[in-house]
């Protein structure tokens, strides 16, 4: 069902009527133009789509859809068999303007699960009023990246946290790796000696322009994060290091 025109809504469910959001109705009525009766797809969150048909549509009310059928759980738009992916979380200090929504954008479309902002030592960006705004606006861009890649999981976006919380997560996860530039090990050195599994949460640490302080890294060791160094021969913005990770994690499970 890669041709039907793809909506997103937590509440689609079989059997049922749903009413898209604004934003997504916006974009069904006059971006795509499409008319009552149309057949689209909507998926929920939950690794599952449906085939929905317009119900309702107006200029001024929210698009109702009409669940028809079950597409299939864990959609993809590949017909290649692949891997389990691991379930890889990102704590990562917020970069600058719009590079912070490059990163969730493209980190969404690569398929990574959950973005946890952290406010670290030499964050440039701090959280103010406007955080709230920033978490929706990433949101939206997470479900567009779905909407676009086929995917039926929509990136999980955590308001921010000072770096310190990190400690009451960190057991969560089964491995957890802090890129740190003059790190004794290389992160593809310390994967194959981890022995992970496609089912594995794996947590990713990334930090600010200037990097995390000495005292930050020693704290995480301590937590049992293990720092790693990227395989390359310079120093990379927040951004490229964190979706170069994510890269290098996903490429991993695909080639073991």
């Amino acid at each position: 069902m890669a041709h039907l025109k793809r909506f997103y809504s937590d509440s689609a469910a079989p059997g049922g009527i749903i009413i898209l959001d604004q934003a997504q109705s916006n974009h069904l009525k006059n971006v795509l133009r499409l008319k009552l009766g149309s057949t689209v797809e909507v998926f929920n969150n939950r690794n599952e789509s449906y085939i929905a048909e317009i119900a309702s549509i107006s200029p001024k009310s929210p698009v109702k859809l009409k669940i028809l059928s079950l597409v299939v759980a864990n959609h993809s738009v590949s017909r290649i068999p692949h891997p389990v992916s691991p379930n890889i979380t990102l704590a990562c200090a917020i970069a600058k303007g719009s590079r912070m929504d490059w990163l969730v954008e493209k980190s969404a479309e690569i398929g990574m699960a959950r973005l946890i902002p952290i406010i670290t030592e030499r964050t440039v960006v701090k959280p103010d009023a406007a955080s709230k705004n920033k978490i929706a606006r990433w949101h939206k861009l997470a479900v567009v990246a779905a909407k676009q890649t086929g995917q039926n999981a929509v990136l999980a976006i955590d308001n921010p946290i000072p770096f310190n919380q990190l400690t009451n997560i960190i057991t969560n996860f089964s491995l957890s790796l802090i890129a740190v530039p003059n790190a004794d090990k290389y992160l593809p050195e310390v994967l194959k000696k981890a022995n992970l599994t496609g089912g594995n949460k794996i947590l990713y640490l990334v930090g600010p322009e200037g990097d995390f302080t000495r005292e930050e890294v020693a704290a995480a060791i301590k937590w049992g994060v293990q720092p790693v160094r990227l395989p390359v021969n310079s120093i990379l913005r927040v951004e490229t290091a964190a979706i170069t990770m994510l890269g290098m994690l996903l490429y991993h499970f695909t080639s073991n």
